[in-house]
């Protein structure tokens, strides 16, 4: 009888403890870098801004059924906030102007990363660290980031030891660009990968600088173009003389890769790492077949 009182207890504890979880995980994230960390630990959010864009820019974690979009990441709807009674929404400081308006439905958190300008692969364990410990899964954030260590490892042993410097970019027209550097999570990404940037100019606490063409004639390196190009732009470049002069004068061809969320964490550093080196594999595989 006293075991079957003990084992009762034992279950009463556990099933009030799950519970406690389940309500501690009660979460919902308004920046997209927290929504990509939250899934890639493993903790679906009950709802996330702006769901179709995430899916059209993050792309990976996928977000499963059933999480709500909330609209707008700068006008989140808050009638449906409140309906969700989470136990905790998570911000950047990038949303900070929310906090008064949030903080009336629960507590509200703020965690950053592209804040400080030292963005690297350190700050990004870092911010994942700090958004675990927030929640109670630190042992899934070990977990995660040794295993993005690890990917990166195994991707970096890909790469030719004679990479020039990269220099990375995505054209907002035909004429201008954002190239990446210092500060960037593509920049992030390849230095991992034990490459270094190109761009050695100073750049904003997203970690660019939007420039012309003609500022990069000359630049000895490898370009790699990040998708997506606005509309028209893609005929335009095949008119633009100086980038015509560009992709056929450089020593080395120019890389296309599908979009990455350049302001993401670990979970899209990796994946940029990873489309790196597959396009990357893919030009030297179509040049020793002599393609």
């Amino acid at each position: 009888m006293k075991s079957i009182f003990l084992m009762l207890a034992l279950v009463t504890s556990f099933t009030c403890y799950a519970a406690e979880e389940s309500r501690s995980l009660k979460v919902v994230a308004i920046d997209w870098t927290h929504v990509e960390t939250l899934l890639a630990l493993g903790v679906i959010p009950l709802g996330i801004a702006q769901k179709q864009d995430y899916n059209a820019w993050v792309k990976e974690p996928k977000i499963p059924n059933g999480v709500l979009d909330l609209g707008l990441r700068t006008q989140p709807n808050l009638e449906l906030l409140a309906e969700l009674a989470p136990t905790q929404i998570l911000i950047s400081p990038m949303f900070s102007v929310l906090t008064p308006q949030l903080q009336k439905i629960t507590k509200v958190t703020e965690i950053g990363l592209y804040k400080k300008g030292n963005v690297n692969w350190q700050a990004m364990e870092s911010m994942t660290r700090e958004l675990a410990m927030n929640i109670g899964v630190e042992k899934e954030a070990e977990h995660f980031i040794l295993q993005k260590r690890n990917e990166i490892l195994a991707l970096k042993q890909q790469v030719p030891s004679d990479l020039p410097p990269v220099l990375m970019v995505q054209f907002m027209d035909a004429n201008h660009l954002r190239v990446f550097g210092d500060n960037s999570l593509y920049k992030t990404a390849v230095n991992e990968l034990g490459i270094e940037s190109a761009w050695q100019g100073t750049t904003n606490q997203w970690g660019f600088s939007l420039v012309g063409i003609n500022e990069l004639v000359g630049m000895d390196a490898q370009i790699v173009v990040i998708e997506p190009l606005p509309i028209g732009t893609e005929s335009a470049l095949e008119h633009n003389e100086l980038w015509q002069f560009m992709s056929k004068e450089s020593n080395y061809p120019v890389l296309r890769m599908p979009a990455v969320w350049s302001f993401g964490a670990l979970s899209s550093a990796t994946r940029f790492a990873d489309l790196f080196v597959r396009a990357l594999s893919s030009h030297l595989v179509a040049k020793n077949s002599g393609e």
